[in-house]
């Protein structure tokens, strides 16, 4: 009676971790990196008229050129060991902001670090979330050479 009850105490543990285990594989296969060229989310099927799905994409780098007057944002950005361009549109439904501080399209400027995150919808891309990154403070000449290797 005894080693029965060790039996199922054994084979209920064992599969409580089997259990955890694919949960959490399936959790972290699901979380694409930042900035990874694969999709992160699907959004609704492609209408009629779309020649495919709209798909949320994300990048992060370094603004290029803004035209306010043609709504659009050009930003430079790294995908491993290539360096991509990305030129969107920028509606007035999408949601910037620096920090807590909601911001316009006219507030980003040329050389500010983005985070972006954008659809390709049709034949052009769109852009759903822009962030204002802060920016990195470059390392000042008289550290770099103080070291010592």
């Amino acid at each position: 009676m005894r080693g029965t009850q060790v039996l199922l105490a054994l084979l209920a543990a064992g599969s409580l971790t089997l259990g955890a285990g694919l949960a959490l594989a399936a959790s972290t296969e699901s979380k694409a990196p930042e900035g990874s060229k694969t999709p992160a989310v699907s959004k609704a099927p492609a209408t009629a008229g779309e020649k495919e799905a709209a798909v949320d994409r994300i990048v992060r780098g370094e603004v290029t050129a803004v035209e306010t007057g043609a709504k659009t944002l050009t930003v430079k950005a790294m995908r491993g060991k290539e360096v991509e361009t990305v030129a969107v549109e920028v509606p007035d439904t999408a949601k910037i902001h620096q920090g807590k501080a909601t911001k316009v399209l006219a507030d980003i400027k040329v050389g500010d670090r983005v985070w972006m995150k954008y659809d390709r919808m049709s034949d052009k891309l769109v852009a759903d979330q822009i962030r204002i990154l802060k920016p990195v403070p470059m390392a000042s000449k008289s550290e770099t050479s103080k070291k010592t290797y």
